[in-house]
Parts: structure tokens; sequence; C-alpha cells
């Protein structure tokens, strides 16, 4: 029988303001290749009885995606169980399935809250299976060329490179001006592409089983192995 391609399932959420409910949920699950097996891009309908986005400003875009088909509004149960669906049944086929997000231990921790909170049952579990975790920050980090201590942005202390999905994108890419949307479609888009390059680097993959296994502080990790402690203003940041 021949060997299936490990399958990430790349993912992202945008919350609330307040409450850290998701209300944005998309998701695309790729190969090594790039090759997708599947996906979803949902607005959750009961998230806005209980909060307001965080980028609130940006409401109204959501009517432009749902025209577009980028996003479908659901229940929070009919989400889950699209996503849930999906990797089982990719699991079922013999893939080995990794979720992975850019900073995955806040994406891990507040998209089963978000379905605990609108089901308001606190054992509901947001994947019937079990699964891998992987931080596309952390993965990326670990890979990045050493130049990338000088060719990115400072942080807004001025010590450090900041190390967002944003930033690794300008630099991936060689797109300076780019901007990300904070949109969970988009942000799943531009994070695969994250994930591809790294994994074209054929570092060794860091996985976990459990959120609570995620590496903690990534920006900081990522800084300590460019050779940066913080302890001085960056070139970039007198400059600017």
């Amino acid at each position: 029988m021949a060997i299936k391609p490990t399958l990430f399932t790349v993912f992202d959420i945008e919350t609330t303001l307040k409450k850290r409910i998701a209300f944005d949920i998309a998701w695309k699950t790729i190969d090594r290749a790039g090759r997708v097996y599947g996906q979803g891009s949902y607005i959750v309908r009961e998230a806005f009885q209980h909060d307001v986005p965080f980028f609130a400003e940006k409401l109204g875009l959501y009517f432009d995606d749902a025209y577009l088909h980028r996003v479908k509004p659901a229940s929070i149960l009919d989400i889950r169980t699209a996503f849930s669906n999906q990797v089982r049944d990719l699991q079922n086929l013999g893939h080995r399935v990794i979720l992975a997000a850019y900073n995955s231990a806040f994406d891990s921790k507040y998209l089963p809250e978000t379905l605990k909170i609108l089901t308001g049952n606190p054992d509901a579990r947001w994947l019937d299976t079990r699964v891998e975790l992987m931080d596309i920050w952390d993965y990326w980090g670990e890979s990045v060329p050493k130049h990338y201590a000088k060719a990115a942005a400072a942080s807004k202390s001025g010590r450090f490179v900041a190390t967002s999905a944003e930033e690794a994108y300008r630099y991936e890419f060689v797109k300076p001006d780019f901007e990300e949307y904070h949109r969970a479609w988009h942000d799943v888009e531009i994070e695969s592409e994250i994930l591809l390059r790294a994994l074209s680097r054929k570092k060794k993959m860091t996985v976990v089983k459990s959120p609570s296994q995620l590496a903690g502080a990534v920006w900081q990790k990522i800084n300590t192995r460019l050779g940066i402690d913080g302890k001085a203003q960056l070139p970039q940041a007198v400059n600017a």
C-alpha cells in the first residue's frame, strides 16, 4: 500500500474584542507540494450576540467576502462539524494530519473555547479525533535565514526584529509593502505559503500533541536564534 502524504490543516481565526470569541474561522488542508485536500471559510452567526469584532472597522468588508463566496455564514456547530469531518475523513484515508497555525497557541486556545461559550457546554470538543499540532511561527523561525535580522523591520520597542506573519511574508516573498488583511481566509492563504517555504528548507518538524506543549515567547526565541538579545536599539529602528 502506498504511503499517503502528510497533510497540514492550516487554520486561522479572528476574534471579538473583549471575550475573544472566534467570529471568523477558515482553514485549508495542503500537502508539502501545496495541493489542496479540503478547505472552509465561515462567519459564526451567533458570535455577534456576545461581543463585537476586534477589527470592527473591517466588519463591512465581510459583506463583500460573502458576496464573492470567500466566507459563508453558519452556526458554530455546523462549522465544527465541517472542520472535524474533513480532518477525520483524511485520517481515515491514511493521511497523517497536522493542525498548523501562525501563533498556534492563540488559535488552538480560543477556537475550542468559542465552541464551549457559544454552545454553553464546557465539555464540548472541537475535534472528534486526536491530531498533532504545529506552530508555523515557531517552525518558520527555526529555519529562516539569519540575514532576516538585517532585512526585517524592528519591533515597536526597536530592540528586536518583528516576526509577525505579515513581516515573515514580506521577507519570504520580497513584498515589502504587503499588508495582512486580518481576515481568516486571507491569513490562511499567506500562512500556508509561509509554511510551504519553511518546509522547503527541510528542517525537522516540531509537532506536539497538546496546545499546552506549544512553545511560548516565540518572538523572543526567534530573536535569540538570530543573535538579537534586546539590549540595544537595532539599526533599523534608529534609521526609521
